[in-house]
């Protein structure tokens, strides 16, 4: 038969569990659409591009029309080797919004993924000019310069 003193240990041990349990739970529940991009960069920074993907899926899951999640997606894509359909998710988020400040590093992304993974010159080319304008309608002159690099670069076969 158990003591009072092994019942009382039983029982603070089984609710320490439960309040880790319901922790765990929680937390997972709070986390946000920017929390998932701060996890997806986090992955992706560390090489862990398939982590990486399954966090922005989760932000686009949670708003699909948040376009910077687009890009995180296509990104880590890219860096997994799923180049086709990193190009598709970046098209999409570009439809979503061509506004979006992000619109004209999809349009590099694409460029670059094209050209240097795919050996598809015209497609480089063409986005690199997209992102060229883009960045000089946002006045962003980083990004311009940028562009200008990555086309001259494109144009010439490099």
């Amino acid at each position: 038969m158990m003591t009072m003193k092994k019942k009382i240990a039983i029982f603070i041990l089984l609710v320490l569990v439960c309040l880790i349990v319901l922790e765990i739970t929680t937390k997972e529940k709070f986390i946000d659409v920017v929390g998932y991009m701060a996890i997806g960069n986090e992955m992706g920074i560390i090489g862990n591009h398939i982590e990486a993907g399954k966090a922005f899926k989760r932000a686009l899951n949670m708003d699909p029309y948040y376009v910077p999640a687009y890009l995180g997606l296509g990104i880590a894509y890219a860096n997994a080797g799923r180049n086709k359909e990193a190009i598709e998710i970046l098209k999409e988020g570009i439809k979503l919004n061509f506004n979006h400040s992000s619109v004209p590093k999809m349009q590099i992304s694409i460029a670059s993924i094209a050209f240097n993974r795919m050996n598809d010159q015209k497609t480089a080319v063409q986005f690199a000019k997209k992102a060229l304008q883009k960045y000089t309608d946002q006045r962003d002159y980083a990004g311009v310069a940028l562009a200008g690099h990555k086309l001259k670069l494109f144009n010439q076969g490099h």
